[in-house]
């Protein structure tokens, strides 16, 4: 029997999912989820990085809810949220200013960060008859093709991996043809025999999946030079 006391009055707020509009319950992190991002960001693995995100968002969510099937975006929001009410609202960057690229530390507040979700149209148009319904690709798909944490431009097999994922059907004239009656091959060889324009509505699709995004100004310390810098994605905040 421990002779502690149990600390159980963790405060609890609402925060919004933005892909579905729609708020949940929520913790702050405590010093379990601070260890485990702490222990992520030291081993600069990005895929640690991102199963602690994931951990983390897991762990503060108070709604029964399958975090594993969240878009990038909501994730990559709630985690931000999550931050924001458990260590603070402002941090620190260092940016390199565009004229004489001295890094400067930058601070800002992480409310002003947005998520633009706009209206998406999920459907895909391959020919007259032929659309994919198409879903944007979880948080954990994009973490494994290194798609969230990493700068490196998406390969062709990355976005033949996502693509799997995020057709939902394909609709010929008036059948609708369920993914999950499809097999990989037989889907594999679908995506083969399209043009390089067909294939490209696809990948547009797929590349343009909303992430968090802020436009930040500063005055370099060193030259004096105003600078305009868009940081992007979750992993330019941690």
């Amino acid at each position: 029997m421990s002779l502690l006391p149990k600390l159980n009055n963790v405060p609890k707020y609402g925060i919004t999912i933005p892909s579905v509009n729609k708020e949940i319950s929520a913790r702050p992190f405590l010093v379990k989820e601070e260890k485990i991002m702490l222990i992520a960001l030291e081993s600069q693995d990005p895929k640690q990085i991102a199963c602690g995100v994931l951990d983390t968002v897991k762990s503060c969510i108070i709604d029964d809810i399958n975090v594993n099937t969240l878009t990038s975006y909501d994730v990559e929001y709630l985690f931000l949220q999550l931050r924001c009410k458990s260590v603070g609202e402002t941090s620190d960057l260092l940016l390199k200013c565009n004229e004489c690229e001295h890094e400067n530390k930058v601070s800002f507040n992480l409310n002003d960060i947005k998520m633009d979700v706009k209206k998406i149209e999920n459907r895909v148009k391959i020919t007259d008859d032929i659309i994919l319904e198409m879903r944007h690709p979880s948080f954990i798909s994009l973490a494994s093709n290194d798609s969230i944490t990493s700068e490196k431009t998406t390969t062709t097999e990355q976005i033949f991996s996502l693509i799997k994922e995020s057709v939902i059907s394909v609709i010929n004239g008036d059948d609708r043809i369920d993914m999950s009656e499809v097999k990989l091959d037989e889907f594999q060889e679908f995506l083969e025999s399209m043009t390089q324009e067909q294939f490209a509505n696809i990948r547009n699709y797929i590349e343009n999946i909303p992430k968090l995004s802020h436009n930040i100004n500063f005055k370099c310390e060193k030259c004096s030079s105003d600078n305009n810098i868009t940081v992007e994605g979750l992993q330019s905040f941690l």
